[in-house]
C-alpha cells in the first residue's frame, strides 16, 4: 500500500496518522504548545531544516490544524497558531508524553526535561483516558469494538486486494 492512500482508508486512526505523518509533525506541535509561534524559533528548538520545517508548516496550515498569521508586534513576520482542530491534538500530545516519559528513557535522576504541572493547582498533571458517560478510568482492555457491516466489507475487500497484490514469495 502506497503511503499516500493511507489516509484514504475509512479508519479514524490511518486518517489520523496519515494527517500527523511522522515525529516532526509532534515536535512542531510540542513548540506550539509551548507557546513558540515563530518559524525561527521552532527551527531552533526542533533542529529541522528550514525547507523541512517550511513543507510541514505548510501542510499543517492545509490542513486547517495551523493558521498563519501575521505577527502583532511585527507584521513582517508570521506566527503560527493552532487552530481548534490544532488545539483538540493537546490530549494526544500529553498521552504520548507520559508514555515516553514511561517507556523512552533513561531520565536519570532528575527525570524527564520538563514537567508538566496542573494550572491552577500544586501538582503535577498526569492525564487519564477516562469514559464520558460514566467517568470511569479506561485502558487498552476497557473497549470493545463493534465493527458496522461496512467496515467488515472494507476490511475484507482491502485484505484481498493487498493479497492479490503481494508476490507469492512475499507471503
Amino acid at each position: 500500500m502506497k503511503r499516500a492512500t493511507i489516509g484514504e482508508r475509512p479508519c479514524p486512526v490511518a486518517r489520523g496518522a496519515a494527517e500527523l505523518a511522522d515525529a516532526w509533525t509532534f515536535l512542531i506541535l510540542r513548540e506550539l504548545f509551548l507557546g513558540n509561534r515563530r518559524f525561527e524559533g521552532i527551527r531552533l528548538h526542533t533542529g529541522m531544516s528550514p525547507r523541512s520545517l517550511a513543507l510541514r508548516l505548510g501542510r499543517l496550515v492545509e490542513q486547517d490544524i495551523l493558521e498563519k498569521v501575521p505577527a502583532r508586534e511585527a507584521p513582517a513576520f508570521h506566527e503560527y497558531r493552532l487552530t481548534p482542530k490544532g488545539l483538540d491534538l493537546w490530549p494526544v500530545l500529553v498521552t504520548l508524553r507520559q508514555w515516553g516519559e514511561r517507556w523512552a528513557g533513561p531520565w536519570g535522576r532528575g527525570g524527564p526535561p520538563l514537567a508538566l504541572m496542573h494550572r491552577g493547582h500544586d501538582h503535577r498533571l498526569h492525564a487519564v483516558l477516562t469514559c464520558a458517560e460514566c467517568g470511569v478510568p479506561v485502558d487498552a482492555r476497557s473497549g470493545q469494538v463493534v465493527p458496522a457491516p461496512a467496515a467488515l466489507r472494507e476490511r475484507a475487500a482491502f485484505a484481498a486486494e493487498v493479497a492479490q497484490a503481494t508476490p507469492r514469495r512475499a507471503r
